[in-house]
């Protein structure tokens, strides 16, 4: 029976993009504002047990990992290199969100991705006063909302 090969990464990192609309950038100034931070994952869009056959996506996810930084990369062949890896692909720029009108904009599209460390987490305690800070505020708005609309009275009595 023949090997099963599956792909699939995971890692933190920053991705800077090479093309716009399929151009490429002007200058290195210009690749280096595109620098994103995210979740990359590399996976099979559609698996082939054979080698080199699955199509493959790339995409950079935020923090909520439910959301993308930057379009994703369709049909994705990852290098690796000095430093980091290049991740050529196609990106899909949807548009035309209606049920029975879905459009995109598909142009070609090159990433370098370096892994980078994840930021320090915050801490638990500063989170939890900011939270009930923050609580207290909504809790103080509900509060009014009854005066805002003149006299009230909860039992009934004007």
């Amino acid at each position: 029976m023949p090997p099963y090969y599956w792909i699939f990464i995971q890692v933190y990192c920053e991705v800077f993009r090479y093309l716009f609309e399929g151009q490429a950038l002007s200058s290195k100034e210009a690749v280096k504002l595109t620098r994103r931070v995210g979740e990359l994952v590399y996976m099979p869009r559609i698996h082939d047990p054979r080698p080199g056959r699955s199509l493959m996506i790339a995409m950079l996810l935020a923090d909520d990992q439910q959301s993308y930084v930057i379009p994703l990369l369709n049909r994705a062949c990852m290098l690796e290199v000095r430093g980091g890896f290049f991740i050529e692909g196609t990106e899909i720029n949807p548009r035309g969100r209606a049920l029975k009108n879905i459009q995109a904009d598909i142009c070609p599209q090159r990433w370098f991705c370096r892994p980078v460390a994840r930021p320090a987490p915050i801490d638990p305690k500063g989170a939890r006063l900011e939270a009930r800070r923050h609580g207290e505020m909504i809790a103080k708005a509900l509060q009014r909302w009854p005066t805002r609309r003149g006299h009230s009275d909860p039992r009934g009595n004007a």
